[in-house]
């Protein structure tokens, strides 16, 4: 199947060029499975899909997965799914940590990371291993109640940890209460509140930006946040405020801007 016309009707040519790249995504839950998906139907060549959680049923009101996926692991069902769907992007699931993949595997030949688990333990991970390969790296994720998303891109020689800081925090546009962010199970760490539909801004976010990472259209480190305003903070939870360096977005609906790395 002729992929300029499958997934761009012959607008779009840099689908060809996007056919010969290959994407690492760390995390396929609710994020990054959608973003696994539009990319797939964007005309990138190839996915390398690293999860080792399975398919619970609190999973499927914000999975691309469904009840029929229940127990199974999800990279695996979603490679599947997305080899099927859209023959070309040759697909892999790796139901592994990211630790265990890399005992076996490197990070050549790989053209951007996509790390969309929230976790400490693999961003600093990554971090190291981009120090024996040049690779782009593309950090993204929600606050709760998706009140914002962000993705912070890196080329090749930026790295997200300096001086041993983890900066995902201060990057944050709300100082969460403990309330908000709770142990449950099926999450690889803490549950955040929010709907399938209200996270499609992230989606769309990290996924826009992974495209210009593979288009290369960016060359800087830069961190591109979406905001919502007062207004839907206040609907979510009572008290909630806006971090001063955000409270440029109060009045907005949802805003999106894009600020240096550094």
């Amino acid at each position: 199947m002729d992929v300029s016309w499958t997934t761009g009707r012959d607008q779009h040519p840099e689908y060809l060029d996007r056919q010969q790249k290959h994407a690492l995504i760390i995390g396929a839950g609710a994020l990054g499975s959608p973003v696994a998906e539009q990319l797939a139907k964007s005309g990138i060549g190839k996915l390398t899909l690293v999860d080792g959680d399975t398919l619970n049923s609190a999973n499927i009101g914000r999975h691309t997965l469904g009840a029929d996926s229940i127990g199974f692991y999800k990279v695996e069902r979603l490679a599947e799914s997305i080899a099927v769907r859209w023959v070309s992007c040759d697909a892999h699931g790796f139901s592994m940590s990211i630790q265990q993949w890399l005992k076996n595997h490197t990070l050549r030949n790989i053209d951007i990371i996509l790390d969309l688990t929230g976790e400490p333990s693999v961003r600093l991970i990554v971090n190291q291993e981009r120090k024996k390969y040049k690779v782009n790296l593309l950090i993204g994720w929600m606050e709760p109640y998706a009140a914002s998303a962000h993705a912070c891109i890196l080329p090749t020689d930026n790295f997200w940890i300096t001086d041993n800081i983890d900066r995902l925090n201060s990057l944050n546009v709300v100082d969460w209460p403990n309330e908000v962010i709770v142990n449950e199970p099926a999450c690889s760490s803490s549950f955040q509140c929010y709907t399938s539909a209200s996270a499609s801004h992230a989606v769309a976010l990290i996924t826009e930006a992974a495209l210009d990472v593979i288009d290369l259209k960016v060359v800087h480190p830069i961190v591109r946040h979406w905001i919502r305003g007062q207004n839907y903070l206040d609907k979510c939870y009572p008290g909630l405020k806006l971090k001063q360096w955000a409270s440029f977005a109060r009045d907005y609906d949802g805003i999106i801007t894009e600020f240096d790395f550094e």
